[in-house]
């Protein structure tokens, strides 16, 4: 069906010139470049090369260009003096890419050129008739042995053709000789360890197999072959079928009965209609070929329930007998779910024979159904009776039963690959046959954070054994009372009995924590009891079935769940955040269907990412898909119909992922935030460049040379930031966040504090598992004096600061003592105005042994460095001296104080800038209006808008700060530090600087006699004589 759509104009094309003349052609000729690409309303598509024909005598193939990209949509149209164009010149792997370099003819592969006609191909045309080969013996099948080719079985990844995939195996074609057959042909397929044989159809196709010796089977069909779900690769043989077999040739099966595979859909009687209309669906209409002990994947659909409800004639008389010949199609959607049968007899009219690999008898096999029959819903009856348990293969992707969002949170649960191989590995010890004698545990405690991909990850391992899921939320377990909990209990782990083998996931444990009823003194919960004999009945079901029922229970609180509880699960399996690889493997798994601008880079985003587990990862591409549509419908107009905006195609660019990442730590930072990397340079720092240099070695140094460290040695982690308020401790710790690329986690010291008793306690230890999580990265705690205070000191009710110095202490110890805590490349800062207040225990080595003094500026060039990084953005006037206002600011001024200055003086320009303006407008309405003249271009009165955005020049618009603006700033602004809190800063400085370092006390006291000296001069700076340049000038 064409769909008829509107073309967009591009805004943006960014073209490349995929050879020098190109390049150097475009150039010459900007204007007829850009005709060429206009002309017609042409459609112009991103990552397209075209040919540009100058008609010049050049020659044409010289002059290609690619577009590697458009905005705001893939494809539209360009137009003159509007479309911006951008030509960028070649590069080396561009070259490669011009029309004169790349043939025009398929290049084949080695084994292709060298195919040819061998003695197997022609030995197999030796295989007519059954009569001319005597009985089975050995020589006859050692010779069949011969003729047979061995190769690994690959799953197909998709469906190539749903009818034919059920039979048919893919191969290259230069293995088809290697069989002997040609394409389309049959054959007969069978494991070496196995005698169980099948006809199979080959068929050639290169693009989908892409080595020799492999075949691509649905999964469907390579368990039929091999019912052992292996971890590694099958191995199979192939081999010609006898001559003259076709399609037609095989048998139809007059009977067919067939048992519903145990799962939580399948033994619900709620389904049974839905499942018995699926199964008329799969064989109406079609022949299927199978054999006796298949399995069959049948798609239900879920939306269908209902109308199959309402149509139904309310007598509740149902029958297994299908009359597949009635049955009705159902329209697709996207709530389809997988019931699987088995073939447990087929009724054929020639008799059976004994298994072999004789010619003969594999004639006689084909014709007797051995090998694989017909189904035709003309002809056939099927019969659906029982059921069976067994495990089944992971059809869910092959059959696109998985929506997309459930695909890509499957994708993003591969991460963490640690706990998925540690889980599968414990679970198919589960599946050993000598497992139930070894009394082998069947219960798992996955402890994780939200998202982490706890449920993902169990449904992965499920999947791969072959087992089924049987998901079970703790919070719908809870009734009004323990009994009715009970039942609730009983029923759901009944109901996961009835599909074993199965694995039950029990998620949200911490739910048992809210029971009404408490636990008698020295004996378990009612609850946990319950659960416990469950477990234990558990076992029982195993040795009546055969097969286990693995139990998985999952919680981001493991703190929470009773003890008694936790000790029911055997085993415990720990989630971690993953790390920048992982991260970059779950987005390159997310963003493989999506469609990226050349701007974006995924390793960069694995970098910004840091905390984010799979499920933030997978919300994050939602998000900025949403950004994405938003832009291009903001971009486009009104005059375009969603249609059309989706049919040009849309990719995702770098500021759609600044904004969905912006989005994701808001709604992540709830109390304690979220970590990023800041975006501070040393630019925005003016003077510190000694304290500066102190932090460097303490932070850069174990990322630069970690060898340094690799004898147990331990790291300077802790800096404590001190001194008068104002003067950059934040900025300080931002820039060095962002000059070595680490994550910057601030935190404020009343944001860890809770009401509740023990939170504030664990909001510490988020804050540095969060911070582990994000590693490299830096956590800053700000007004560290407000929740780490002298121990004892303070009457709170509880104690709860004196627990949270003593948590904090607890979780620098780990940081400092070696890597195995996850403490590798995490750094702390602390900031405070009162050092003198916090606990002692804090300061000692291995916690914050790194005092760090930031005070005021005590030089003019130390304060003009801090002008000229704040006026940096500003447009100065020519005649402005920064120097000399620094020589007019005293020395008690902070940097906060510098950046209030700063800012006032440009207030001070925008507002004379102002005044220009209002007096300019307030001239043009005072001039005479003449009805006749021409001259009259705005309305009357003319409005200080309209002049602003029709009748202004740039110039006149532009603000410049002047001397006589920071001057009046200047006379405005007061200290925020006064020369009294100046001198009580200078002994906190000269009392820690002795206890901390008693090497440098003697510099300490010229240091102090400086300090001292400073904070008598007053307003402007004092002279060698003591008298400041106040006193001087009144003097005078």
């Amino acid at each position: 069906m064409l769909l008829v759509v509107q073309l967009i104009p591009l805004q943006e094309i960014f073209v490349q010139a995929l050879s020098s003349t190109a390049y150097g052609r475009a150039k010459a000729d900007v204007s007829s470049f850009e005709d060429w690409l206009c002309r017609g309303q042409r459609i112009l598509r991103q990552d397209s090369v075209y040919v540009w024909d100058t008609q010049d005598g050049l020659d044409p193939g010289s002059l290609t260009y690619k577009l590697i990209m458009t905005e705001p949509v893939l494809q539209g149209y360009a137009q003159k003096s509007q479309t911006l164009f951008t030509l960028l010149p070649p590069t080396e792997s561009s070259q490669a890419i011009d029309g004169n370099q790349v043939s025009s003819y398929p290049v084949l592969d080695d084994d292709e050129e060298s195919l040819e006609i061998g003695e197997s191909f022609l030995a197999s045309s030796l295989i007519s008739q059954p009569s001319s080969y005597p009985q089975r013996s050995d020589s006859s099948t050692l010779r069949m042995s011969h003729l047979s080719h061995e190769f690994i079985a690959d799953p197909l990844p998709k469906p190539t053709s749903l009818d034919l995939d059920e039979y048919t195996m893919y191969v290259r074609t230069v293995d088809l000789p290697k069989v002997g057959v040609l394409d389309g042909d049959w054959a007969i397929a069978w494991l070496p360890s196995s005698r169980n044989r099948r006809i199979v159809r080959l068929e050639a196709n290169d693009e989908l197999v892409g080595d020799s010796g492999h075949v691509k089977v649905s999964p469907i069909l390579l368990h039929n072959i091999d019912p052992e779900l292996r971890t590694t690769p099958t191995r199979l043989y192939l081999q010609a079928a006898p001559d003259g077999i076709r399609s037609r040739n095989l048998p139809t099966a007059k009977a067919v009965t067939i048992a519903r595979v145990a799962s939580r859909l399948s033994t619900n009687r709620s389904y049974q209609l839905l499942v018995l209309q699926g199964l008329k669906t799969f064989f109406n209409g079609k022949r299927r070929l199978i054999k006796q002990g298949d399995l069959l994947a049948v798609k239900v659909d879920l939306n269908q329930l209902q109308y199959l409800h309402a149509a139904s004639t309310g007598d509740g008389s149902e029958t297994d007998t299908l009359d597949i010949r009635e049955g009705q199609s159902i329209y697709p959607s996207n709530a389809e779910q997988i019931v699987y049968f088995i073939v447990t007899n087929v009724d054929c009219d020639p008799p059976s024979v004994n298994d072999a690999l004789n010619p003969s008898d594999v004639h006689l096999g084909l014709s007797a159904g051995e090998l694989g029959c017909w189904v035709d819903a003309t002809v056939t009856r099927v019969t659906s009776t029982g059921v069976e348990h067994a495990r089944v293969p992971d059809a869910s992707i092959f059959l696109s039963t998985l929506d997309s969002d459930g695909d890509a949170t499957a994708e993003a649960g591969r991460g963490n690959q640690r706990a998925f191989l540690q889980l599968a590995g414990l679970s198919r010890a589960a599946l050993v046959p000598e497992a139930l004698t070894f009394d082998i545990p069947i219960s798992v405690l996955l402890k994780g954070s939200r998202g982490i991909g706890k449920f993902t990850t169990a449904v992965q391992v499920a999947r791969r054994l072959g087992m089924h899921v049987f998901e079970a939320n703790c919070y719908d377990f809870l009734g009004e009372n323990d009994t009715k909990t009970e039942g609730l209990l009983r029923v759901r782990f009944e109901q996961a009995t009835s599909c074993s083998p199965c694995v039950l996931v029990m998620r949200h444990l911490e739910a048992f924590a809210q029971t009404t009823q408490p636990a008698e003194p020295g004996k378990d919960a009612a609850i946990v009891s319950v659960i416990k004999e469950i477990f234990q009945d558990l076992y029982g079901s195993w040795r009546l079935t055969g097969y286990p029922i693995l139990v998985f229970g999952t919680t981001h609180e493991p703190n929470r769940v009773p003890s008694s509880l936790l000790s029911c699960f055997k085993q415990e399996i720990d989630f971690e955040a993953p790390g920048e690889t992982e991260r970059l493997a779950i987005l390159r798994n997310l963003l493989a269907s999506k469609q990226l601008a050349p701007d974006v880079s995924v390793i960069d985003l694995a970098r910004q990412t840091a905390a984010f587990v799979a499920g933030d990862l997978a919300s994050l591409i939602i998000r900025t898909s949403y950004a994405a549509v938003t832009r291009v419908m903001q971009v486009v107009g009104d005059g375009f119909s969603s249609n059309d905006i989706f049919s040009a195609g849309l990719s995702m660019t770098n500021a759609d992922f600044e904004i969905a990442m912006d989005e994701a730590r808001s709604s992540y930072s709830q109390n304690i935030g979220a970590p990023k990397i800041p975006n501070v340079s040393w630019d925005d720092v003016g003077g510190l460049a000694d304290v500066k240099a102190d932090i460097l070695d303490t932070v850069q140094l174990p990322l630069e040379h970690p060898e340094l460290f690799a004898s147990n040695l331990k790291k300077r982690s802790g800096i404590l930031l001190y001194g008068p308020p104002g003067t950059g401790k934040t900025l300080l710790a931002k820039a060095v966040a962002t000059s070595c690329s680490l994550n910057f986690f601030s935190v404020k010291g009343p944001e860890l504090l809770n009401m509740y008793i023990g939170e504030s306690e664990a909001n510490v230890r988020r804050v540095f598992q969060r911070a582990r999580d994000a590693r490299p990265c830096v956590i800053f705690f700000d007004e560290l004096d407000s929740v780490a205070p002298k121990r004892g000191a303070h009457g709170d009710s509880g104690g709860v600061m004196d627990r949270i110095v003593s948590q904090l202490l607890a979780e620098l110890d780990g940081i400092s003592s070696s890597s195995s805590s996850g403490g590798d490349d995490v750094f702390v800062i602390g900031a405070t105005n009162r050092p003198d207040l916090l606990d002692p225990a804090l300061l000692r080595p291995g916690r914050f042994d790194r005092l760090l003094y930031l005070g005021v500026s005590e030089t003019d060039e130390e304060q003009l460095r801090i002008l000229q990084a704040l006026t940096r953005k500003f447009r100065l006037d020519s005649e402005l001296d920064l120097m000399q206002v620094a020589r007019e600011c005293p020395f008690n001024f902070t940097g906060a104080d510098f950046y209030a200055l700063c800012a006032d003086a440009l207030l001070k320009a925008m507002s004379r800038k102002a005044q220009e303006i209002d007096a300019r407008i307030a001239a043009l309405n005072a001039q005479p209006s003449s009805s006749d003249s021409s001259a009259a271009q705005w309305p009357s009165p003319l409005t200080p808008q309209y002049y602003l955005g029709e009748m202004a020049t740039p110039e006149e618009i532009t603000v410049v700060v002047t001397a006589e603006d920071f001057a009046a700033a200047l006379r405005e602004l007061v200290p925020s530090v006064s020369q009294a809190e100046m001198t009580n800063y200078a002994h906190i400085r000269e009392r820690f600087s002795r206890s901390v370092n008693a090497s440098n006390a003697d510099a300490d006291g010229d240091e102090d006699d400086q300090v001292f000296n400073i904070n008598t001069k007053g307003k402007g700076k004092a002279r060698d004589d003591g008298t400041s340049n106040n006193e001087s000038k009144a003097e005078k």
